[in-house]
């Protein structure tokens, strides 16, 4: 017994995102690759800017704090 009104189209998107995790429709992972690197280009310009004068230790401290995160 089938009842025709509880169907339900499923829309088709190329790109979804979910729990920070970007999907398409092919499920390659470029995309998820191309936004992190992206966001983590975009701190190292941040850190850069403030931190004028770091020495080694100073800059990996900060790296490994703030841009690293970004590109797992």
């Amino acid at each position: 017994m089938s009842d025709d009104s509880t169907k339900v189209e499923v829309q088709s998107v190329d790109e979804e995102k979910g729990l920070g995790v970007y999907f398409t429709k092919d499920l390659k992972s470029s995309i998820q690759c191309i936004k992190s690197a992206a966001r983590a280009r975009s701190v190292l310009g941040l850190v850069r800017r403030h931190f004028r004068r770091l020495n080694i230790d100073d800059f990996l401290t900060i790296y490994k704090t703030y841009v690293r995160p970004h590109l797992g």
